[in-house]
């Protein structure tokens, strides 16, 4: 069996034929025999022929199939890269929230009132990183240790928590 796409021309299809497919396929959704005979300058009883003879509507059918497929395929890779693109950000905001707070903790500061937002920031980050994430590779578990221990931290050094929810 033959792995040709239906779209492209076929060996017993004459040149004027397929120029007048390309035509039909090339109209999209305005897409009539009507509007080819007007364009190539073809009688409506050879278009019709042809498009019959030349199975039009099965290999329009498979192109607009074709190309709504790829269109979805960039998508979905589009949506990948920008997932992978915010999870590291968020990795290298954790990292430098992470390496301020145990420069905080050994100096023994109190906490100021920037260092809580910032700290509630971090929350959040983590919590969309486990959120984006667990869609990923399902390592939640890691996620939320990772959080608990840096609450923990956090309390020991006498710092205040807040819960997320008081504005």
């Amino acid at each position: 069996m033959e792995d040709r796409k239906p779209w492209l021309r076929r060996e017993n299809e004459t040149s004027p034929a397929y120029e007048a497919f390309r035509t039909y396929l090339n109209f999209g959704s305005q897409r009539s025999h009507d509007k080819v005979c007007e364009s190539v300058g073809k009688s409506r009883q050879l278009i019709t022929n042809w498009s019959a003879r030349h199975d039009w509507v099965e290999r329009v059918r498979a192109f607009d199939v074709h190309l709504a497929e790829a269109q979805t395929d960039g998508l979905v890779h589009q949506l990948a890269e920008a997932r992978d693109k915010n999870l590291a950000l968020m990795d290298k905001l954790r990292g430098l929230l992470d390496t301020r707070l145990d420069m905080f903790i050994e100096k023994r500061q109190d906490p100021t009132v920037a260092w809580t937002r910032a700290v509630e920031a971090m929350a959040r980050v983590e919590a969309n990183s486990i959120t984006a994430a667990a869609s990923t590779n399902g390592k939640v578990s890691d996620s939320v240790d990772r959080v608990a221990r840096i609450i923990e931290r956090l309390e020991a050094a006498g710092a205040p928590v807040s819960s997320g929810t008081e504005e």
